[in-house]
C-alpha cells in the first residue's frame, strides 16, 4: 500500500509519542481513524457510482441495439413480403432420401490386420 515497514512504523510511533504526548495520543489516533474510515467510505461510494454508470451505459447500448433490431423486424413484416421467384422449385421439407444404389452395410465388423 504505502510500502512502510515495521521499522518506519516504529519511528513514526516514537515521534508521535514525543510530539503529541502519551495522554493525547489515543484521542489523536481515534480522530485519524475516523478520517481514514470516511475517506474509505467516500472512495467506495465513488467506485460503486462509477460501476453503476458503466453498467447503465452498457444496458443503454444493449437496449438501443434491441430496439433497432425490432424496428427492422417490424419493417420487414409490414413492408416487404418475400415471394419466391417464378419457376422456382418448392422448398424441401424432408431430409435427404437414402440412395437406392448405396451398398449394403457389412454383416460383421472388419477384423484387425495381423502385424507379425
Amino acid at each position: 500500500m504505502l510500502d512502510i515497514g515495521w521499522t518506519e512504523m516504529l519511528v513514526i510511533a516514537v515521534i508521535a509519542i514525543v510530539v503529541i504526548g502519551p495522554r493525547d495520543l489515543p484521542k489523536m489516533l481515534k480522530t485519524v481513524g475516523g478520517w481514514v474510515r470516511k475517506a474509505r467510505a467516500t472512495v467506495r461510494e465513488l467506485q460503486t457510482g462509477i460501476e453503476d454508470m458503466a453498467r447503465e451505459a452498457e444496458l443503454d447500448e444493449v437496449k438501443k441495439s434491441v430496439e433497432s433490431a425490432t424496428r427492422v423486424d417490424n419493417w420487414l413484416d409490414d413492408k416487404a413480403v418475400v415471394k419466391p421467384p417464378a419457376g422456382a422449385s418448392p422448398p424441401a421439407t424432408a431430409g435427404p432420401q437414402p440412395s437406392a444404389a448405396a451398398p449394403p452395410a457389412p454383416a460383421e465388423p472388419a477384423k484387425p490386420a495381423k502385424l507379425w
